[in-house]
């Protein structure tokens, strides 16, 4: 599995990141994990979940999972390799993840700037949603607070 350890901060940085960026994710744990919200919506929460975003414009894919314990984010995993990459075939691994998505990065932009909410994005056709369905309508205030933030986060397309 290839990982990528590298961590900054979007402050440190003059030039925008791109959306599905290491160092964009590693912003929004910052950000979930000070936000009051987000903890009172996730206080109950003790899952893992896994993004995909494929085809980004740098060409590749990538996997982040992030753990939620009690309000508290993580970003586990974050797997970013030459598009398609090998993950793609993976089958949902329900004992790790309690859901995973899958959309192209052109859904994942509309996702961010608001174009169209988490429930939009669940119900399209180009966003792929496996898992505990019914357990993520039931948090489903936590995951619209992630994209919230996520939408607060200053980066480029």
């Amino acid at each position: 599995m290839h990982t990528d350890s590298g961590r900054g901060s979007v402050d440190a940085v003059t030039e925008k990141h791109r959306l599905w960026s290491r160092i964009l994710a590693d912003e929004l744990i910052t950000r979930l994990n000070s936000d009051a919200k987000f903890k009172k919506l996730a206080s109950k929460l003790d899952e893992t979940i896994q993004l995909r975003c494929l085809d980004t414009p740098e060409g590749t894919d990538v996997a982040a999972s992030y753990k939620v314990t009690h309000g508290n984010a993580e970003l586990v995993e974050w797997d970013e390799r030459p598009s398609p990459a090998p993950f793609r075939s993976d089958a949902l691994d329900k004992k790790k993840f309690l859901a995973r998505t899958t959309a192209p990065y052109g859904v994942w932009v509309k996702l961010d700037t608001g174009e169209f909410g988490v429930i939009d994005a669940i119900l399209s056709p180009h966003y792929k949603f496996e898992g505990a369905k019914l357990k993520i309508l039931r948090n489903i205030r936590s995951f619209q607070r992630i994209s919230e933030i996520s939408q607060t986060i200053d980066k480029r397309y």
